[in-house]
């Protein structure tokens, strides 16, 4: 079994809240059914670590394609 706390990193297609879409390499750190100040309605969003931008981020998974 594998440590659930090291995790991979994942490349996926996310549209921002400005609609501008692109790849983004993220490690997800957590999830949780919830809102913030960039996603107001509830729903679920996963806290990762965005590589690119070397900082914690909040993203929302309905704006979110995963690759394969």
């Amino acid at each position: 079994m594998t440590n659930p706390r090291i995790s991979r990193d994942l490349e996926v297609r996310y549209t921002n809240w400005r609609g501008e879409t692109r790849l983004r390499t993220i490690r997800p750190v957590s999830l949780f059914f919830g809102s913030n100040r960039w996603h107001p309605q509830v729903q679920w969003l996963l806290v990762a670590w965005d590589v690119e931008k070397n900082m914690l981020k909040t993203f929302a998974l309905k704006d979110m394609e995963f690759r394969g």
